[in-house]
């Protein structure tokens, strides 16, 4: 019979082999628990993930950090519409005078050569209308004028028109030099201009006036010429044609033109600043086209658009055209 000691002996050994195979199997089965150790060195077991909590409140911004550096350029954009015309600039400083160019043809010559020289040309170019139209002078040099193509026959230039009292014709030297007025209404076409084109052959001169009660009557002579200024653009007058208005003008032949500020006339005053018009003055007038508008009768004594023979001193005209054509 064995001794209790070895009985005792076994039974411890069969306790120690059942301990470890119950630890072995313990760290190979998974646990839902973590075992932890402290600062002070105590075990612990942690639980399972909780479920995650709500959001908190923003935090306020931070300070603004500092400007980066500028990025690389990016791809350059399509071109966008064309805006709208921005305001002028101011008028920049004066440019200095270019080259002088080389000398032209004389084709400029050979172009206007057949163009019109008078408004009877204009009509012979098969032009019927009245209305404005360019012609050419002395050395192709252009102007536009008013070509009368229905009365008379028509060709008829037209160098002076009153019409309503729009345009001032109480100005001076230069202005009736150059010309002045306004091609829809009233105008002078210039003494220079009216010389250029009656110093080389003949031309009747015809005067179209009409009252305010529309009654028209005309004036006509055989002959008008302008010498230039160096004469003081003087009158040179035919011999009167006809007409149902009477002769008011062949007392101014061969008489300076004269106006406000250069007096040629005959009288002892300035007839132009007396009768408040430019004209081809004596002492003082029989005629005064360039007067005022004063539309009918009126009570100052021959500073109207005055035609002596036809309504004497104290009736101004409505309207008035005074008219060349060249005579063949």
């Amino acid at each position: 019979m064995e001794s209790p000691n070895r009985i005792i002996g076994f039974f411890l050994f069969l306790i120690l082999i059942f301990f470890s195979q119950n630890v072995h199997s313990a760290e190979k089965e998974p646990s839902t628990c973590t075992e932890l150790k402290d600062a002070c060195g105590c075990h612990f077991l942690q639980g399972p993930p909780g479920t995650p909590g709500l959001h908190g409140v923003p935090g306020s911004h931070g300070l603004q950090g500092h400007k980066g550096d500028p990025g690389q350029p990016g791809l350059k954009g399509e071109k966008g519409e064309m805006g709208y015309p921005g305001k002028s600039g101011p008028l920049g400083q004066k440019g200095d005078n270019g080259e002088k160019g080389e000398a032209g043809s004389t084709s400029s010559t050979t172009d206007c050569s057949s163009g019109p020289k008078s408004c009877k040309d204009v009509m012979g170019m098969g032009h019927i209308l009245t209305g404005w139209y360019t012609i050419y002078m002395e050395n192709c040099k252009p102007l536009m004028v008013l070509c009368d193509l229905d009365t008379d026959g028509g060709g008829w230039l037209v160098f002076q028109k009153r019409i309503d009292g729009s345009v001032d014709f109480y100005r001076k030297w230069e202005a009736y030099k150059k010309g002045f007025g306004n091609r829809l209404s009233e105008f002078w076409l210039g003494n220079d201009n009216i010389h250029q084109l009656t110093k080389k052959g003949n031309f009747q001169l015809r005067v179209d006036l009409m009252d305010f009660e529309d009654n028209k009557g005309f004036a006509k002579y055989s002959s008008f010429q302008l010498f230039g200024e160096a004469d003081n653009y003087k009158l040179i007058l035919g011999s009167y044609l006809g007409g149902d208005i009477g002769d008011s003008l062949i007392g101014h032949n061969n008489v300076s033109f004269s106006t406000s500020d250069r007096d040629n006339d005959i009288y002892a005053t300035n007839c132009a600043v007396e009768f408040h018009g430019a004209w081809w003055y004596t002492n003082c007038h029989s005629s005064n086209l360039n007067g005022k508008y004063l539309k009918g009768v009126h009570i100052s004594y021959a500073d109207g658009i005055n035609w002596s023979s036809s309504k004497g001193y104290y009736y101004s005209y409505k309207q008035t055209e005074m008219k060349i054509r060249p005579v063949e």
